[in-house]
C-alpha cells in the first residue's frame, strides 16, 4: 500500500511528465510527419524526428503510470490498463491489424471505454455535468474507428460541430472549477483570453489568403485526424483549436493539471478514429484523458454517484 500511496502522492508530476512527453510527440511525431512532406525547410527535420520518437516512448511510459494510479479509483479501467501495457507486443504479429485478437480487443475496448468514462463522471462532482459532450466526443471517436476497421463502414457526422459543443461545455467547466472570484481566477482567465489571439491572427491570414487555406486544409485537419466536409470551415477549426488551448492555459494556471493535460490528450487523439487508430495506444489515450479530467474535482464536493443513489457511501 505504501507504493500505491506514493505513486497516488506524486499524480500530479506524472501528469505534468505525461503533458510534456504528449506535447513532443505530437509536435514531432504525430503532426510532424505532414508538413514534413511539403516541399519547405525545415531545419534538423532528422532531430526533431528523433525527439519525437524517444518522446513517443516516455508518452507511453507516464501514460501507462498514470493509467494504473487512476485504476485504483475507477475500477473499469483496470482491464483498459492491461491492454495498455501489451498493446505494444500485438503489433508483433504480423499483419495484426486484420487478427481476430485486434478486433476484439477493439470491441472491448468500446464497451469498457464507455463504463470508464461513465464512471468517471458519476465519481465526480456534480460540475462534471458539463463535460458530458466531452464523453459523447471521446466514445464518438472510438465508435467511428469500429464501425470502419471492423464493419467497414463510415461515420457521417459534423465531427467539427461535436467538437465545438465540447470545448463550450469544457470552457465553462474550467471557468468554474475551483474559487470564480479569486485573483488566481481572474489572472488565469485573463492568461487564457491572450493565448487564443494568436488563432484569431491566424484566422483572418487564412480568410485572406486562398493559397494559405489551401494549405491548411491540408495539414490542419490531418494532423489531428478530422475530416472536415466543408472545406471552408477550417476557419473554424483553427478558432476551435485556439479555444481548446485557451480552456488548457486557463485550467493549468488554476492549479488543475488533470483538466489541462486530460483535454490535450484527447483533443490530439480523438479524431485519429475518424479514419481507424493505427495503435491501439491512441485508441485508449482519449479515455485515459477523460478520466484525467474527472480526477481532478475538488476534495469535499458532493458526487453525482451520491446525488443519484444517496444511500450509498464511499
Amino acid at each position: 500500500m505504501k507504493i500505491v500511496d506514493e505513486l497516488k502522492g506524486n499524480l500530479n508530476l506524472f501528469l505534468i511528465s505525461l503533458g510534456i512527453s504528449s506535447l513532443l510527440q505530437f509536435s514531432f511525431k504525430q503532426a510532424f510527419m505532414f508538413p514534413s512532406i511539403l516541399p519547405l525547410n525545415i531545419p534538423n527535420t532528422n532531430l526533431l524526428l528523433i525527439i519525437g520518437n524517444i518522446s513517443f516512448y516516455f508518452f507511453f511510459v507516464f501514460l501507462l503510470i498514470v493509467s494504473i494510479i487512476l485504476s485504483f479509483t475507477y475500477k473499469s479501467l483496470i482491464p483498459l490498463t492491461v491492454i495498455l501495457l501489451v498493446s505494444p507486443f500485438i503489433t508483433l504479429i504480423p499483419n495484426y491489424e486484420n487478427t481476430f485478437l485486434l478486433y476484439s480487443l477493439e470491441m472491448a475496448i468500446l464497451i469498457l471505454g464507455l463504463a470508464s468514462t461513465i464512471e468517471g463522471l458519476i465519481k465526480s462532482s456534480l460540475l462534471s455535468i458539463l463535460l458530458i459532450p466531452t464523453l459523447i466526443l471521446v466514445n464518438l471517436g472510438i465508435f467511428a474507428s469500429i464501425l470502419l476497421n471492423i464493419f467497414h463502414d463510415a461515420l457521417f457526422i459534423s465531427y467539427l460541430r461535436v467538437y465545438l459543443i465540447s470545448i463550450a461545455g469544457y470552457l465553462a467547466y474550467v471557468i468554474l472549477w475551483g474559487k470564480i472570484k479569486s485573483f488566481r481566477n481572474y489572472i488565469a482567465i485573463s492568461v487564457g483570453l491572450l493565448s487564443i489571439i494568436p488563432f484569431l491572427f491566424f484566422e483572418n491570414m487564412i480568410s485572406q489568403n486562398r493559397y494559405l487555406e489551401i494549405l491548411m486544409n491540408m495539414i490542419l485537419p490531418a494532423t489531428l485526424g478530422i475530416n472536415l466536409y466543408n472545406p471552408y470551415h477550417i476557419t473554424l477549426l483553427v478558432i476551435a483549436l485556439g479555444l481548446s488551448i485557451m480552456g488548457i492555459v486557463t485550467s493549468l494556471i488554476k492549479g488543475n493539471a488533470g483538466a489541462s493535460v486530460g483535454y490535450f490528450l484527447i483533443i490530439t487523439t480523438v479524431f485519429l478514429g475518424i479514419d481507424g487508430f493505427s495503435l491501439l495506444i491512441y485508441m485508449l489515450t482519449p479515455i485515459i484523458g477523460f478520466l484525467v479530467i474527472t480526477s481532478g474535482e475538488i476534495e469535499g464536493k458532493k458526487r453525482l454517484i451520491d446525488i443519484i443513489s444517496p444511500t450509498r457511501n464511499g
